[in-house]
């Protein structure tokens, strides 16, 4: 059985801003919005560990990101 999908509306500055989030740290809006709701909801456990495990690695990413630009402008 697949997983049930759900439909909501966002604001556009709002979408824009997932958009480019997940352009940045290359994931998916699924992703996002499943770790977002989890960590809101109090629940973030009941994420796979392997969605958890690829969501640590592109915040380490994005994080070695931000550091290198930090040092070429240095």
């Amino acid at each position: 059985m697949g997983k049930p999908q759900i439909a909501v509306r966002i604001p556009p500055p709002l979408l824009a801003e997932l958009n480019q989030y997940v352009e940045r740290v290359g994931t998916s809006k699924t992703d996002v919005i499943i770790s977002a709701i989890a960590a809101y909801l109090g629940c973030a456990e009941t994420v796979p560990l392997s969605q958890r495990v690829a969501e640590v690695e592109r915040k380490i990413m994005e994080l070695e990101s931000l550091a290198k630009g930090k040092r070429d402008n240095i």
